[in-house]
């Protein structure tokens, strides 16, 4: 198991060590809480290079823009360099591209340096993707920090999302499949009902097991995800539930690397993280170590920007 940090940002956000960061990454979003982790830099704080992605689609609000655009000039406080990164919504193989592109442009390398992450409100895919990039770089240090919304849209009883464009597979985790093998889905649940139905109706794998987080964020919302995923519960037998933590993504992984090895010799494993941020890293940290393990993403039609989430709750920094 991975040993890793796990603390709550109490006060001001500060370097890694020493006077500087080396990089910086955050992407802009419609939600509130995408600067709510700039918004706590110590006024000391200082880093060479940041990059502040930005999805290049047709939004609902101009609520991505108003914060990109906010993004960028409060990084320009801190940063010796800020370099914007347009890129496709749905294709993080765009985006990463684009990133070593201008990092090779601007001779930014990663090797032994410090690195801070804001994964806050990127994709689930993207953070996969954009993981495996920045670790195969070999750098010193890699900081994680994420933010909570106060609380989301399903309090005023709205969807997060609508629909789904297709179910597809995460751009370099396509897994294996053994054609004398059954299948195993596994689904990180979270407050997308509709999309992880439809992940578990698309696939209809032999076997499913689904993970549900405990204790949620707020005490207040225990029972969430189990009632916003009761079309899928109740067709799966009692024993298919299982509990694993919300923030720790160190637990997260340790908990599917048991179920991975469990499973491996019998099924073709596919996992669906649909969780918050935290656990879709606890995913990481354990199928980066199983190559023939397919991590599934679906591709949402549209999000509800103006009520996805409201206001900025506790910011969690992992190492």
């Amino acid at each position: 198991m991975l040993k890793g940090i796990i603390k709550e940002v109490s006060n001001k956000i500060r370097t890694i060590e020493n006077n500087r960061d080396d990089i910086f990454i955050v992407c802009a979003s419609f939600e509130e809480r995408t600067t709510a982790v700039v918004d706590r830099f110590d006024e000391n704080f200082s880093v060479e290079n940041s990059f502040v992605f930005k999805y290049d689609e047709k939004n609902r609000t101009n609520l991505r823009e108003i914060n990109f655009e906010k993004l960028v000039r409060m990084q320009k406080r801190y940063s010796e360099s800020v370099s914007p990164i347009i890129c496709n919504h749905h294709d993080p193989l765009d985006g990463i591209n684009k990133f070593q592109e201008l990092c090779k442009i601007k001779e930014t390398v990663f090797k032994n340096k410090n690195i801070t992450i804001d994964i806050t409100t990127f994709t689930k895919q993207y953070l996969l993707v954009l993981l495996k990039f920045i670790e195969i770089q070999n750098p010193k240090s890699v900081r994680l920090l994420y933010t909570e919304p106060e609380d989301y849209a399903i309090k005023w009883k709205k969807p997060l999302s609508h629909g789904s464009i297709d179910t597809v597979s995460v751009p370099t985790y396509g897994g294996h499949f053994y054609s004398e093998k059954e299948s195993l889905l596994i689904l990180l649940l979270g407050y997308e009902g509709d999309r992880a139905y439809g992940i578990w109706e698309r696939l209809a794998p032999h076997k499913t097991i689904i993970l549900i987080g405990k204790p949620s964020f707020r005490d207040s919302w225990e029972g969430r995800v189990e009632g916003l995923n009761k079309k899928l519960i109740s067709k799966l037998p009692k024993d298919a539930i299982k509990y694993i933590p919300t923030l720790d993504p160190f637990a997260v992984g340790k908990g599917l690397d048991e179920l991975i090895d469990q499973f491996k010799q019998k099924f073709n494993i596919a996992i669906s993280p649909l969780g918050p941020k935290p656990q879709v890293v606890g995913c990481y940290l354990s199928v980066r170590k199983y190559a023939d393990v397919q991590v599934i993403y679906a591709i949402p039609k549209f999000h509800e920007e103006e009520y996805y989430s409201k206001k900025v709750g506790k910011i969690w920094e992992y190492r």
